[in-house]
């Protein structure tokens, strides 16, 4: 595994983690005192807005770096990978705070529920996967 798919995994475990230490947070919550540094006085909410505009900062650096040394995403496979785990992580970000009972609501009649709908993309997903990994073979080893 490289090293960079191993950066990859850790920071995808470490929001698994904070999403599950998170989930019981209640909005009451959000204006209680934080004694964390991070949250420079602020609260819990502070603590939050902190870690954001904190991840969204080392973001830019990160692009920053890869610019710099001429690293971007200029093969198709890594711009259409980076692309997909984008529009994965907004698909996730639209189930953080959705209450239960949301999740088998139809809107109209005739359409998929929320639930509905994730399991769809979980399954194609996994099914053109699976078989474009057996029809390329990748899962034969690594590539050369």
């Amino acid at each position: 595994m490289s090293e960079s798919k191993r950066l990859l995994l850790a920071l995808q475990s470490a929001m698994n983690q904070t999403l599950g230490k998170l989930d019981g947070l209640q909005e009451s919550q959000l204006d209680q005192v934080c004694s964390h540094g991070c949250a420079m006085g602020n609260g819990v909410r502070g603590l939050l807005v902190h870690n954001i505009e904190h991840e969204r900062a080392h973001a830019g650096q990160v692009a920053s770096i890869r610019f710099d040394l001429k690293a971007m995403q200029n093969q198709s496979v890594h711009r259409l990978m980076a692309e997909w785990m984008r529009e994965r992580a907004a698909l996730a970000s639209l189930l953080v705070g959705l209450p239960v009972e949301a999740l088998d609501a139809k809107a109209r009649d005739g359409e998929w529920s929320i639930r509905e709908t994730i399991q769809h993309v979980l399954f194609w997903e996994k099914d053109s996967v699976d078989h474009l990994a057996n029809e390329l073979k990748l899962n034969d080893g690594p590539r050369r």
